[in-house]
């Protein structure tokens, strides 16, 4: 029989934390949002510049790009290297491991939202790390923004201040693992594969995003 891990590389999505430009990120969600697309452009020479060169001919226009919400959030977002190409996250091993977590829906986030429980040291910060387990997890849920052409798939993001939050939260002393948690050891596995992602973000001072392939 196939083991655990086996039998789960074949049915559930690869997770991924991407790198963004912090700054953007809630503008352009924004802009998105409310319609409000034109002074988002006047505002970030930078972004203009982005889109332009990726031929986009007049990016202050939304109605003339043809891209749908979601591919414009994340080609508008997401950070590149100098040279303009995505330059993923090093983080190891724990890109794996936080890809295709072994319980369920294979998502670290879930079992981590579903397995924490409060330590009763630090109440206040519980609560900061459920919001932001939160905010990654689904903050585009219901939104045009979540899927998009090319099977773009994106839950939620932090900025680069939420994203030291949530590592300090998850360092912090304000948890612990449920005694019934369903995998030996879970909860930290999960704390410790997001924290490396994490912790390579804070040092590209980037935000984050999570993102779904299936």
């Amino acid at each position: 029989a196939p083991n655990m891990e086996e039998a789960l590389e074949s049915t559930t999505p690869f997770m991924t934390i991407d790198p963004m430009v912090s700054n953007r990120l809630e503008s352009v969600y924004s802009a998105l949002k409310d319609g409000d697309w034109k002074s988002l452009i006047l505002n970030d020479e930078e972004l203009k510049e982005r889109l332009q060169s990726q031929g986009v001919e007049n990016p202050e226009d939304r109605s003339s790009i043809k891209w749908d919400d979601a591919n414009i959030f994340f080609l508008s977002c997401v950070a590149l290297s100098p040279i303009g190409q995505p330059l993923p996250l090093e983080a190891g091993i724990s890109k794996e491991r936080f890809g295709r977590f072994p319980f369920g829906n294979g998502s670290a986030l879930s079992y981590l939202r579903d397995w924490i429980r409060d330590s009763k040291r630090n109440p206040d910060s519980l609560e900061i790390l459920s919001d932001l387990l939160e905010k990654l997890d689904s903050r585009m849920s219901g939104t045009s923004m979540e899927r998009g052409i090319g099977r773009l798939d994106m839950r939620g993001w932090l900025t680069l201040n939420e994203t030291i939050e949530l590592r300090k939260a998850l360092t912090s002393k304000c948890w612990m693992p449920a005694a019934s948690e369903p995998l030996d050891g879970g909860c930290q596995d999960a704390a410790k594969h997001l924290l490396a992602l994490i912790r390579a973000a804070e040092k590209r001072r980037c935000g984050i995003l999570l993102r779904v392939h299936n």
